[in-house]
C-alpha cells in the first residue's frame, strides 16, 4: 500500500504555440499513469499551467493553487514529469522546497527520484537538480541573447508579431497600411492627440494589426516603434536594419519627442470634440485657466417646426476653476476664430493662412541668425530678378546656361528658407500654408490639426458676454498673436 494518500499532479510547457496543449497532456498522461502505478489517488488534485515559463517567476495560476492545497494539508505528495517542471528559478525553488518541508510534502518526477523534502538529504538532491535545470536555462539565454545581438548588429528584420505596415516576414512593405502609418507620424507631428488618431482610424474602419479597432495605446505603441525608421534598438544602443523604411528617422525622432515629452498630457482619455476645450483660456481668472466644454439644459430651437417640439442643447464654454464664473454660447467663438461657413464672415485662423505673407508664419524668429539669413535670402531674391532682367533683354543668351544657374541659385535660396524654418511650425502650418486652396484644406483637417493650428498662432482668451439677448460681441474674445 502506497504511503501517499493525497497526491496532486503538475504540468507545465513554457511556450506553446496558440492553442496547443499537447504538451501538456502528454505530461498529464505519464503523471497519471505514475500515480496510478505506486496507487495514489488524485483526484480533484489535478494542476496546469499551458505557455507559461517559470523562469522569471511569473505568475503561474495553477501553481499558485497548487502551493495554496499545499498550505491547507490537502496535498502529502506532487507528482510531476521533470523537477524542472515544478520550479525553474532559485528564488522559488527555495520558497517551494521550504513550504514543502514545512507540510512534509514529497515530489515524485516521472523522469528523476523521488525526493523526500523532509530530510536534508532530500532537498540537497532537490537543490542540486535544480541548480542544473537553472544553469541549462541561464546558459540556453545566454546563447539567445548573443544570436539576437549578431541579428541586430547584422540589421536583420526583427522576429515576433507582424508590425502594422509591413508583411508577416518584416521584408516587404504594405502600401494601405504604411500611407496610414505615414499619416499617423504626420498627424502627431501637427499636434494630433493619440486618442483623436485612434477614434479616426476606427472611424474610418482601419483595423490594426490583430484586425482589431485601435487604441489610444496602440497608436502610441507604433509611434514609438523604431523599426518603421529602419532602426533596432539592443540594449540601448540603436542598430540601422536593412530593411524597408516607411518614415524617416527623423520622423521617428520628432515623434519619440513629442510622446515623451513630460509636459504632454497622456491620460488616454476620449478625444476632444469641441475646438476650444482645454484651449481657450478664462478672462475672469486671467491666470491660464483654461475652459472646458458643457451643454446648457436643451431650449426649445426657433429652427424647429413647433408642431414637432424639437429642442437643441447649446454648446458652451465654461471655466474649468472651482467656480463657475464664466459660461459663453460657443458656436459664434468658434466661427470667429476658424469659421468657414458661407455666407458668414471669415475666421482669423483662415484669414491669416490666406495673406500673401502667409510663408512668414513658418519662420523662426527666436534663431540668433535670423538677421544673417533673412539677409541672404533677401540677396538671392534679388540675384534671381536681375538674372531673370538680363536674360530677357540678351537676344544671344544661352537658354541652357540660364537655367541650371537660376537652378544653382534657387537651390541656394531653398536651403537658406529651410534653415530661417521652424520644424514644428512647418509641421503644423506648412501643408496650410503651400495649398492651392487654404480654405478647402482648413475645412477638411480633423478637429486635433486645427487645435494644433490655433495653439501655435494665437492665445485666445474668453470674457463674460454681455447680459440678456444682446448679439455676440467679438470685443468679448481677446485674440493675442504668439511670438514666432
Amino acid at each position: 500500500m502506497t504511503l501517499f494518500q493525497k497526491g496532486a499532479t503538475y504540468e507545465r510547457i513554457s511556450k506553446a504555440d496558440a492553442g496547443d496543449e499537447d504538451g501538456v497532456i502528454r505530461q498529464g498522461e505519464d503523471t497519471a499513469e505514475l500515480a496510478a502505478r505506486r496507487g495514489i489517488p488524485i483526484e480533484g488534485r489535478r494542476f496546469r499551467d499551458n505557455d507559461k515559463s517559470a523562469t522569471h517567476g511569473r505568475h503561474r495560476p495553477d501553481y499558485e493553487r497548487l502551493m495554496a492545497a499545499v498550505k491547507r494539508g490537502e496535498v502529502d505528495v506532487i507528482i510531476v514529469y521533470l523537477l524542472g517542471r515544478l520550479w525553474r528559478n532559485r528564488r522559488e525553488r527555495a520558497e517551494g522546497i521550504e513550504l514543502l518541508r514545512k507540510h512534509e510534502v514529497s515530489v515524485l518526477c516521472v523522469k528523476g527520484p523521488e525526493l523526500d523534502l523532509t530530510t536534508a538529504a532530500g532537498r540537497l538532491l532537490a537543490g542540486l537538480l535544480g541548480e542544473v535545470d537553472t544553469f541549462e536555462v541561464e546558459q540556453m539565454s545566454e546563447r539567445e541573447q548573443r544570436e539576437m545581438r549578431q541579428r541586430v548588429e547584422r540589421g536583420q528584420v526583427p522576429t515576433g508579431p507582424r508590425a502594422f505596415g509591413y508583411t508577416v516576414d518584416g521584408t516587404e512593405i504594405i502600401d494601405e497600411e504604411a500611407a496610414e502609418v505615414r499619416k499617423m507620424f504626420e498627424a502627431v507631428a501637427a499636434g494630433a492627440s493619440l486618442s483623436g488618431l485612434a477614434t479616426d482610424l476606427n472611424k474610418r474602419q482601419i483595423l490594426n494589426r490583430n484586425g482589431k479597432p485601435w487604441t489610444h495605446n496602440a497608436v502610441r505603441y507604433l509611434l514609438l516603434n523604431e523599426r518603421y525608421a529602419g532602426l533596432r534598438e539592443y540594449n540601448d544602443v540603436v542598430y540601422p536594419g536593412k530593411w524597408p523604411t516607411i518614415v524617416t528617422e527623423d520622423q521617428w525622432r520628432q515623434a519619440v519627442a513629442i510622446l515623451t515629452n513630460s509636459s504632454r498630457k497622456t491620460s488616454p482619455g476620449p478625444a476632444r470634440r469641441w475646438l476650444g476645450s482645454g484651449l481657450y483660456q478664462c478672462g475672469v481668472c486671467d491666470n491660464g485657466n483654461t475652459v472646458t466644454s458643457a451643454q446648457r439644459p436643451k431650449v426649445k430651437s426657433r429652427l424647429t417646426d413647433p408642431a414637432l417640439q424639437g429642442y437643441q442643447p447649446v454648446r458652451t464654454y465654461k471655466c474649468r476653476g472651482p467656480v463657475k464664473h464664466l459660461q459663453r454660447v460657443a458656436e459664434p467663438i468658434d466661427q470667429l476664430i476658424a469659421g468657414t461657413e458661407p455666407g458668414r464672415p471669415l475666421g482669423l485662423v483662415p484669414q491669416l493662412l490666406l495673406r500673401d505673407d502667409a510663408a512668414q508664419l513658418l519662420l523662426d524668429e527666436e534663431r540668433p541668425d535670423m538677421d544673417e539669413l533673412s539677409a541672404k535670402a533677401a540677396t538671392l531674391r534679388a540675384r534671381l530678378k536681375n538674372m531673370t532682367d538680363a536674360f530677357a533683354e540678351d537676344d544671344e543668351a544661352d537658354a541652357l546656361e540660364f537655367k541650371r544657374a537660376v537652378r544653382r541659385v534657387r537651390d541656394r535660396l531653398t536651403e537658406v528658407e529651410q534653415q530661417m524654418t521652424s520644424p514644428a511650425r512647418a509641421a503644423v502650418l506648412g501643408d496650410l500654408v503651400a495649398s492651392d486652396d487654404v480654405i478647402a484644406a482648413w475645412t477638411a483637417m480633423t478637429l486635433d490639426r486645427k487645435r494644433a493650428v490655433i495653439d501655435m498662432l494665437m492665445t485666445v482668451t474668453l470674457l463674460p458676454g454681455k447680459s440678456g439677448r444682446a448679439p455676440f460681441d467679438p470685443e468679448t474674445v481677446r485674440i493675442v498673436p504668439k511670438s514666432r
